[in-house]
């Protein structure tokens, strides 16, 4: 009974065609080289508006051949000029070593001994290498992150490749969203304006993406550009797709009825991949987290043990952790057949080649339709059979896909949205484009907007750029601020740079791996299980191995762990809190702006706090033991904006019998699912306050959003006057919504990103609270508007006398102020509240105002 439905994805013949013009000579022997006979349809489309010199984005679906769209018409630029260059930039190491073979073998197949020179260029490029790299590189492979800090600050030294430069090619398109996709939008129009100004040289953009709902708005805005010729008809083939939806089976646990508690999905899934391998199935296991992955890696291990001994070794994990060249080895080991499966991170998403796989297993929703079908689509390449499973979890999520499968099936891929227009990262970009040559104000909104002489005044009042003295005109700014190069100070990821060691006192102090600092105290503490696999250079082996963490040095960040035999595993109990810092009201005392006039906009701490762990059986999942822990919270400082909810809020919902906290957090998942809909960001950009069933802490009633940057990037700033469409559009977002359940579902009150799981949700209560929230505020808004016009009232019937002409507005005010004053009174009435808050003007009525 755990299938709860397979959805059948029929088999797509090939689309095949040819460019309009013939490819040449060399061109074509590097095809047969790989054994291409045809081009599909999508890749003669994009090979044809490349080389008639247009952007090209290719959005199609996984293994569909989207790198023959690119390095073929750079192989046709390298046939019609030797000196010809282009630039690969791929948003992760592990895809640049993955193509830098493939590459390598396409060029020496197309042109000998004579193959152009290709090169990565990245942090992993010893620093004795560099210069020879810069000198004989044809095709050079990068990142946005090196490119950003050091190709840009010193394209100097890259003259001769920048002059030649003919195509640059973005790799997973689709990646560079949110906060990362922002500073990557902004060195790409730095990189342009280089090559432009300093270079003469405009180069086409050839862009490859996973499907994506807006790939031309989102090309544009990531590249910068006017257009883009868009190919997105898949011609590839694909094979016949079972995909299942797995829900683990209902049994009963101590104090839990046995229709409430489902078996571990954990367990269910690693039954599934041994099954997997014993049947000669190659498969990725895909787990959102390091530690599922070893779980998973570990159960599996001892399945095949007890069934197929010779088969326990044939598995390994693949995350990070790892270093470069181990990585390559599993991928390596995958794409041979040495390793029958992996248990995989989203590391593998991307398009890493591992060659021909069968199955696909999922363990939980991955966070995004787009990302479950980019890692299904890693199974059935070309007209291979293949399935994919969906194992789900207990929680509201997952659970609402397994009851209704035709929703996921049917729901739309996700948009990708970025803002190159954000106020901060301009700031922090136009200094970065000053150091590499002068602004020009004029010149410069081509690339970065009309915004641009506002941005440059404000850098020049803080001292990074000013004018030269002898310069002919007030439009050029040279920089100069005190860092060299200011490329260094700006991190496009946000990545941690601190890191905490995990050494094995058995081994001599062996490091096993390093951990990035936020994610330590969730792996390593004292008393922690510590789940490591064997090193990919032992693939013959293959042994995983469990270490208990016997002491955490946080002063010199190392983890001493020791191996041991243990049954079980740990998991921390933690919270993050949002601490505000002051606060200020987002409108004056007596403002009659239409927006809501109590919103805060503040700067707040997020701190994520560890309270202890548990002890959790292997197997059964069950917490047999609670332990505490004193670590130190790990904090950042960032923008938040919120309103309050009103006290009256909380009594009115216990008096209908509705949970005020579950309305709560449901009202904060409404309002965060809503704000990309008016904000160009993705919803990961953006926090809000989760609450944990088991949390007794009192919760500031108030419904808030945070900017989940370190240090802010403005997104709070500019959500807070929006809060009125934000809250209106959450209400209508549930109101409209067809589900029934109270826990509410992904289309309405249901987080893809919630830290809790969604626990603790109710559809009706947050319904009240955004009513009674919208309420309260139109009433305050109606107090103001009536402080004012008093206000205005006096004021002219104390002159009305000396000034005469002024007594038929004192009657125009009048009306107006008798009016309010009856829907106010009207509203209290209805609502039974309070008077007005202090002061003379709870006590006027009617007769008397009129008298006045």
């Amino acid at each position: 009974g755990q299938i709860v439905h397979t959805e059948q994805i029929p088999a797509r013949a090939a689309k095949c065609s040819k460019p309009a013009a013939a490819l040449s000579a060399p061109v074509m022997k590097a095809l047969s080289a790989r054994g291409v006979t045809g081009l599909f349809t999508h890749q003669a489309q994009a090979i044809d508006a490349a080389l008639a010199g247009k952007h090209v984005v290719v959005c199609t679906s996984t293994a569909s051949g989207k790198s023959l769209c690119y390095n073929l018409p750079i192989l046709e630029a390298l046939v019609k000029d030797p000196r010809a260059t282009a630039l690969y930039m791929f948003p992760t190491k592990a895809l640049a070593q993955d193509q830098l073979r493939a590459l390598r073998e396409l060029c020496a197949a197309a042109f000998g001994d004579k193959a152009p020179s290709i090169d990565i260029y990245d942090g992993d490029t010893p620093q004795e290498d560099r210069g020879e790299v810069r000198e004989r590189a044809h095709l050079l492979i990068t990142n946005p992150d090196m490119l950003h800090c050091s190709i840009l600050p010193v394209h100097g030294q890259f003259s001769r490749f920048l002059s030649n430069l003919r195509y640059i090619v973005v790799d997973e398109g689709h990646a560079y969203r949110g906060v990362f996709g922002c500073h990557a939008a902004l060195v790409l129009r730095r990189l342009q304006r280089i090559c432009q100004r300093e270079y003469r040289r405009d180069p086409r953009f050839i862009v490859a993406s996973a499907t994506i709902a807006n790939p031309q708005e989102h090309i544009q805005q990531l590249l910068g550009v006017p257009s883009v010729h868009v190919v997105s008809e898949d011609g590839s083939p694909h094979g016949h797709k079972s995909f299942i939806m797995w829900n683990p089976p209902l049994h009963g646990a101590a104090g839990v009825p046995s229709d409430e508690r489902r078996g571990s999905p954990i367990v269910e899934l690693s039954l599934l991949l041994a099954e997997c391998v014993q049947h000669g199935l190659r498969t990725i296991a895909f787990c959102n987290t390091r530690k599922l992955c070893e779980l998973v890696t570990a159960y599996t291990r001892e399945t095949l043990k007890a069934t197929a001994p010779e088969l326990a070794s044939s598995i390994s994990v693949y995350r990070a952790g790892y270093s470069p060249q181990e990585r390559r080895e599993i991928e390596s080991a995958l794409f041979n057949g040495k390793l029958w499966a992996v248990a995989a991170t989203n590391a593998l998403e991307l398009g890493v080649d591992v060659g021909s796989l069968d199955a696909t297993l999922h363990l939980g929703f991955p966070g995004s339709v787009a990302s479950l079908w980019q890692q299904a689509g890693r199974a059935g390449r070309r007209e291979q059979p293949s399935v994919s499973i969906y194992i789900g979890f207990d929680g509201p999520l997952d659970q609402y896909f397994m009851h209704q499968p035709e929703n996921l099936f049917k729901r739309p891929i996700e948009t990708a949205q970025i803002d190159p227009e954000n106020e901060q990262l301009l700031q922090q970009h136009l200094a970065c484009a000053a150091a590499e040559t002068p602004l020009l104000l004029q010149d410069d909104q081509a690339y970065f907007g009309p915004r641009v002489p506002e941005i440059a005044s404000f850098l020049q009042s803080v001292g990074l750029v000013n004018r030269h003295p002898h310069a002919s005109t007030p439009d050029v700014l040279f920089y100069v601020g005190s860092k060299d190069n200011p490329a260094r100070q700006i991190n496009l990821r946000a990545i941690d740079p601190e890191r905490y060691s995990i050494v094995n006192e058995a081994a001599g102090g062996e490091v096993l791996e390093e951990i990035e600092e936020s994610k330590a105290f969730f792996e390593v503490y004292d008393g922690a299980v510590y789940l490591y696999q064997a090193r990919p250079q032992a693939l013959t082996l293959c042994i995983g191995r469990t270490y208990l963490c016997k002491k955490l040095d946080l002063s010199s960040r190392v983890a001493v762990v020791r191996p041991a035999d243990l049954k079980y595993y740990t998991k921390t109990r933690d919270f993050c809190d949002v601490h505000v810092i002051g606060g200020r009201t987002a409108y004056a005392k007596h403002s009659v702006h239409p927006a809501i006039l109590t919103l805060i906009a503040t700067p707040c701490q997020v701190t994520t706090r560890w309270l202890g762990f548990y002890r959790v059986w292997q197997g059964s999942g069950e917490v047999f033991d609670t332990v505490d822990l004193f670590l130190p919270d790990v904090q950042f400082n960032t923008q938040a904006a919120y309103i309050r909810v009103p006290q009256s809020a909380r009594m009115a919902l216990q008096a209908q019998g509705l949970p005020f906290r579950d309305g709560l957090h449901a009202a904060s998942h409404a309002l965060a699912n809503v704000v990309p809909l008016f904000l160009l960001c993705n919803a990961s950009d953006l926090g809000n306050e989760c609450d944990n069933p088991y949390d007794t802490r009192f919760r500031p009633e108030r419904l808030l959003v945070y900017d989940k940057h370190p240090g802010g990037i403005g997104l709070a700033k500019q959500a807070r006057p929006l809060f009125p469409q934000l809250l209106r559009r959450a209400l209508e977002l549930i109101r409209g919504c067809d589900c029934c359940s109270m826990a509410g579902c992904p289309a309405c009150i249901q987080s893809l990103g919630c830290t809790e799981y969604n626990a603790v949700l109710h559809k009706r209560a947050a319904i009240a609270i955004l009513e009674l929230t919208l309420a309260a505020e139109a009433e305050y808004a109606d107090r103001l508007r009536l402080q004012v016009l008093t206000h205005s009232l006096q004021q002219l019937c104390c002159s009305c006398d000396e000034y005469a002409s002024l007594r038929q507005q004192c009657l125009i005010v009048s009306a107006k102020l008798l009016r309010i004053l009856a829907r106010w009174c009207a509203l209290q009435e209805l609502r039974s509240g309070p008077s007005l808050e202090g002061g003379h003007l709870g006590e006027l009525t009617i007769p008397e105002l009129d008298a006045t």
